[in-house]
């Protein structure tokens, strides 16, 4: 009997497969750390799709892999950014992690608006990936999905990978344009292997990210939020800036995770949420810029 993991079974495509498959494979699924298995026939996994080594150790003695959009992958109170790089994120996590276990194949299950490149991202580091012939009809997309556990934020940008750029060249080139972008109302300062972010007028840095040598590798580059004013502390979870190349070689994602904010949820989403997303987009803009340069 061959293992199949699903994305989830909390939506409308994973609990229907699972009533399809059950009686024929041995079924896995992502879930929330709330939810429970009981009375049902497959085994829940209790991993974070956003953190590659919890993806590789979910993966780990599978055949299958049916990958599918579910309500799993997007539990956080707010998420900045398209929906697709969310998508095209976690896919790159699935192609990693079933190239490192030697998944057997990958099928993708289509949708009326599905996009070609998360395709290309599931296959791109050698598992087969094969996509259903039957689009699913879709019914809309909350990318702020709300569920009581879940009060942090995501926020993740895709652009073009400017030509001769490694994401190290890429991670390194975003502080220093923070510091020139924001001259005179945000300094970075570099400290050892940490990127303090400072506002004008206040002794304190407002963010401080660590360096993550041990889970970087050469072309996914990961910092922790450590401290700073803005940031709260998680008991369970460490907020972490990535920047990471995608299987095409054409495009890089930058993604903020598990972020807390210090402020008040209400003064945040009024504040600091709208800077930080143009401040994203201002840096998107700046690669997609680059990368046209390049071309010439």
């Amino acid at each position: 009997m061959k293992n199949v993991l699903l994305m989830g079974i909390s939506g409308r495509i994973g609990k229907n497969l699972y009533r399809q498959l059950k009686d024929e494979y041995k079924l896995f699924a992502f879930s929330a750390p709330n939810q429970s298995d009981e009375g049902l026939e497959i085994t829940l996994l209790k991993k974070d799709l956003f953190i590659l080594s919890e993806v590789e150790e979910a993966l780990e003695g599978m055949d299958i892999v049916i990958f599918f959009e579910d309500p799993i992958m997007r539990l956080n109170r707010m998420t900045q950014g398209k929906f697709y790089d969310i998508y095209s994120l976690i896919a790159d996590n699935i192609a990693r992690a079933s190239a490192l276990n030697g998944v057997e194949q990958i099928i993708y299950v289509a949708d009326e608006i599905s996009s070609g490149e998360t395709v290309k991202v599931l296959g791109a580091y050698g598992t087969p990936a094969m996509v259903t012939e039957t689009p699913v009809k879709r019914y809309g997309k909350n990318l702020s999905y709300k569920a009581s556990d879940y009060n942090n934020v995501r926020s993740i940008q895709k652009a073009p990978l400017p030509a001769g750029w490694s994401v190290k060249q890429v991670a390194n080139y975003y502080f220093r344009w923070l510091d020139e972008i924001l001259h005179g109302l945000v300094n970075v300062a570099l400290d050892g292997n940490e990127f303090k972010v400072y506002i004008s007028n206040l002794d304190r840095p407002i963010l401080i990210a660590s360096y993550d040598a041990e889970d970087s590798v050469d072309d996914i580059e990961i910092y922790h939020i450590t401290g700073g004013l803005l940031a709260k502390e998680q008991p369970n979870k460490v907020a972490r800036l990535e920047f990471r190349q995608l299987g095409t070689n054409e495009e890089f994602i930058m993604a903020l995770h598990d972020y807390e904010p210090n402020l008040p949820w209400g003064v945040y989403l009024f504040t600091q949420a709208p800077v930080q997303a143009l401040v994203n987009r201002i840096y998107q803009v700046e690669m997609i810029i680059n990368s046209h340069e390049e071309d010439q």
